[in-house]
C-alpha cells in the first residue's frame, strides 16, 4: 500500500513536471516567433535576433529533459532507451551545427532519424501482413513516391558531382522520408498505442517540414522568400521535439 502511495506521488509531480516544462515551451516559443517575424517589418536578414537563438536552444534541451525523465512511465524499457539516444543525437547534432560542422550535424541528426524509424516501424512486418487494403494503400502510395525520388537524382547524374555536402544532404533526405513513411505507419497500422503512434506520427511530419524549410534557408538568398523559411523553421522544429519526447510516455 505504501509503495502504491508513492508510486501516485511520484506521477502527480512527473505529470506537474512535464505541464511546467510545456508550459515554459510555449511561453519562450512565442517570444522568439515574435522576434523572429519582427525582422519583416525592418527587413532585417539577420539570422537571429537576441535572444531568439538562447530561447531556441533552451527549448531543445528542455524537451530532451522531457524524454530522459520519462523513467518508469514509458511504454517499455526498449523504447525509452531508443528515444533517450535520439535525443542525444540531437543534441549533438545542434552542437556541430552551432560551431559550423555542417557535415558531422547532418550526421548526428541521421542517426537521430534512423533510431525514430528504427522504434516506429517496430511491429511493421506483422501489422503489415494484418492490415487491410485502405491501409495498405495509404502507405503504399508514399512509399513509392520516396522510391522514386531517391533514383531520380541518379538519372540525373548527380551523385557524381564532386560535392561532399550534396551526397550527405541526399542521403539525410532519403533517411527523412523514411522516417516520415514510418511515422505515418506507425500511426495508421497501430504500432505503437493510439495516443504514442498519433505524437510519433504528428512529431516526425513536423520534423520533416522544419528540414525542409532549413534546405531552403541554405540555398535562397537574402530576401523575403529566405526569412520566411528561416522563420517558420523552428515553427516545426520545437513541436516535432516536445512530440516525439512526450510520444514515449505511457499515457494508460
Amino acid at each position: 500500500m505504501e509503495d502504491m502511495k508513492t508510486r501516485c506521488i511520484m506521477i502527480k509531480r512527473k505529470r506537474y513536471f512535464l505541464l511546467i516544462s510545456i508550459i515554459i515551451v510555449s511561453i519562450f516559443s512565442l517570444w522568439f516567433i515574435i522576434l523572429d517575424f519582427s525582422r519583416f517589418i525592418s527587413l532585417d536578414y539577420s539570422y537571429d535576433i537576441p535572444p531568439s537563438a538562447v530561447l531556441k536552444r533552451i527549448n531543445v534541451a528542455l524537451a530532451a529533459i522531457i524524454c530522459w525523465s520519462v523513467g518508469r512511465d514509458g511504454i517499455d524499457p526498449k523504447d525509452s532507451r531508443r528515444m533517450k539516444a535520439a535525443f542525444v543525437f540531437i543534441i549533438l547534432g545542434e552542437a556541430a551545427f552551432n560551431i559550423g560542422e555542417r557535415a558531422i550535424g547532418i550526421g548526428m541528426f541521421a542517426l537521430c532519424q534512423t533510431l525514430l524509424i528504427i522504434r516506429n516501424s517496430t511491429g511493421l512486418r506483422y501489422k503489415w501482413v494484418k492490415a487491410g487494403f485502405k491501409q495498405k494503400r495509404k502507405l503504399f502510395i508514399p512509399c513509392l513516391i520516396i522510391i522514386t525520388s531517391a533514383i531520380i537524382p541518379f538519372l540525373y547524374d548527380y551523385l557524381f558531382k564532386p560535392d561532399n555536402i550534396f551526397l550527405i544532404v541526399y542521403i539525410y533526405g532519403i533517411i527523412l522520408s523514411i522516417s516520415l513513411w514510418t511515422g505515418h505507419a506507425c500511426s495508421i497500422l497501430g504500432l505503437l498505442p493510439k495516443v504514442n503512434s498519433r505524437m510519433a506520427a504528428s512529431g516526425v511530419t513536423c520534423f520533416f517540414c522544419c528540414d525542409v524549410l532549413v534546405g531552403l534557408d541554405a540555398v535562397l538568398e537574402a530576401g523575403l522568400p529566405w526569412l520566411l523559411a528561416n522563420s517558420f523553421i523552428w515553427i516545426f522544429y520545437i513541436p516535432a521535439l516536445v512530440l516525439l519526447a512526450l510520444s514515449c510516455y505511457r499515457y494508460n
